[in-house]
């Protein structure tokens, strides 16, 4: 989109199939946009067609029931809840660095080891559950097969919905993927409703407990705090994880990329661990613990999160439907239009960041003029009331597994075959990523 804001300007005209969608590219119009939450909805077009797959997962909702369905999730993805589970953040992280990082060799694959690292945070923390999941388990290959379909089909939004049913319907190799998440998603409920039936009167403490202690099968959109039920809540599961599969994953491997084209940055992170008695020394099997406490004192490493969320396209853009008809910056926008807000856009345009060119990987601008910069210009979670559930996990991990591999002394080292480059799925990986790991 940063080609067409260049040939077009802040506002332009797009057609998506047989959508006339509207493209605003200023913080201006972001604010505008999120802030009226009673004028501005989610759109269907921010994941066309995900309702043939997922129809009662919380992005697809609207209104009543996507206030109903907030009710139960988002409790649990508070900071003051997210942050009791550093460890086990950290021990995934471990396992991820054990299992995937060997010293001396260059690794190509690093797309699925990140992928396994964020699904098992997401099956520990929001089902209590060790996924464990390997490249090549059954489970890991449907959600692959599921991401596939739901992109062969979001990328033709102008075929009917009729046809879209019937092609997943003949198709038998979406069907097993159907079957195999399904029964996945209903394992994990049964075990949970086991659990809770032998603790009766016992507080959620994860994601998974929160929605079976809300299941409710009379639940419905006039009672906000009425619950949620079987159907609704098996689509949710499945939201869940394969948010944490493709979301948070794809900041770790532009974290990796962006580290090994920059040694200075990693450099820097080592030293400011190393000030905070937090470098691993010369006794391997310790490494110095992870606290909330020191977490948010490593100032520099808070920077480099920052900066890979502004920098790397993850979510290239939000949508919102318009319910009424309404003006933004003197453009008429009618009733059920969908306008378009291109996130990285926002967050690299140079009229909103002053320190180095926007464009570079730079940590230190959030040290200078950049560090108060405006609220908007930096939205990598969209905004709104429709802002991502998942936002303070996913910086949680982000920040946790970046430390984490610093405080054991990895560097990744640029090669010729690190070219990057993009890659589109439901987030939007680094195409070409070729990395040499070193230990200090």
């Amino acid at each position: 989109m940063l080609d067409y804001q260049r040939r077009f300007g802040d506002k332009f005209q797009f057609w998506f199939g047989s959508h006339r969608c509207l493209f605003f590219c200023r913080i201006d119009h972001a604010q505008t946009i999120f802030a009226n939450r009673h004028t501005f909805e989610q759109s269907p077009l921010f994941l066309p067609n995900f309702d043939l797959f997922c129809p009662n997962g919380i992005t697809m909702l609207t209104g009543a029931r996507w206030k109903r369905h907030v009710r139960v999730l988002s409790p649990m993805f508070k900071r003051a809840k997210i942050i009791g589970h550093l460890d086990t953040i950290v021990e995934c992280a471990d396992r991820f660095i054990d299992r995937n990082l060997h010293p001396g060799q260059v690794h190509r694959d690093l797309v699925s080891c990140c992928q396994s690292f964020t699904m098992n945070v997401i099956g520990f923390i929001g089902f209590d559950h060790d996924f464990d999941i390997h490249v090549n388990s059954p489970i890991k290959k449907a959600f692959q097969d599921f991401v596939f379909h739901f992109l062969l089909l979001s990328i033709a939004p102008w075929v009917p919905q009729w046809l879209a049913k019937i092609y997943l319907k003949c198709n038998w190799k979406y069907q097993r993927t159907y079957r195999l998440t399904r029964e996945f998603a209903k394992q994990l409920v049964e075990e949970e409703q086991n659990k809770q039936s032998e603790k009766e009167n016992e507080r959620p403490k994860n994601l998974i407990a929160s929605m079976v202690s809300s299941l409710n099968e009379q639940a419905n959109d006039e009672q906000v705090s009425s619950g949620i039920t079987r159907a609704e809540m098996f689509d949710e599961v499945l939201m869940m994880i394969l948010a944490g599969y493709e979301t948070t994953s794809t900041a770790v491997l532009w974290f990796i990329f962006f580290a090994s084209k920059n040694p200075q940055v990693q450099q820097q992170m080592k030293e400011e661990l190393c000030k905070h008695h937090l470098l691993m020394t010369d006794d391997l099997t310790c490494v110095p613990p992870l606290t909330p406490d020191n977490l948010a004192s490593l100032t520099y490493c808070e920077c480099v999160t920052k900066e890979v969320l502004r920098l790397a396209p993850i979510a290239a853009f939000t949508t919102r439907i318009a319910t009424c008809d309404t003006i933004v910056d003197d453009v008429k926008i009618y009733r059920g239009q969908t306008v378009f807000i291109p996130l990285h856009n926002i967050n690299t345009d140079a009229r909103y960041w002053h320190h180095a060119d926007s464009q570079r990987f730079v940590p230190e601008r959030f040290l200078c003029e950049d560090q108060n910069h405006h609220l908007f210009a930096m939205v990598p979670f969209g905004g709104g009331h429709r802002a991502c559930i998942g936002q303070e996990l996913a910086w949680l991990e982000l920040k946790t597994i970046i430390v984490r591999m610093m405080q054991r002394g990895i560097t990744f080292e640029d090669t010729p075959e690190n070219t990057g480059g993009y890659e589109e799925s439901i987030a939007c990986f680094p195409k070409n990523v070729a990395v040499r790991v070193r230990f200090d």
